[in-house]
């Protein structure tokens, strides 16, 4: 499962820069977000999701199941 964070980025063409400057947040926090080390998605980027049209919750609840998968991915090694 692809972090929803990084397929937003994909869809708009942004690069790390490109999403911290749109959301309001520096670099570091995208790269916790992107990675899935951050426990939960930002507010910042959640208020630019919303921004963008998406549903926030539907957004957090994505981030959650790559957490999870990615977890379960690296017990499974």
């Amino acid at each position: 499962m692809q972090n929803p964070l990084r397929e937003l980025m994909q869809q708009k063409g942004w690069n790390y820069s490109d999403l911290a400057t749109a959301a309001g947040v520096c670099n570091s926090t995208i790269y916790k977000n992107i990675c899935g080390s951050s426990r939960k998605v930002n507010a910042s980027i959640l208020n630019l999701v919303e921004e963008l049209g998406e549903d926030p919750q539907k957004f957090s609840n994505k981030y959650q199941e790559f957490k999870a998968a990615k977890r379960k991915e690296l017990i499974n090694q």
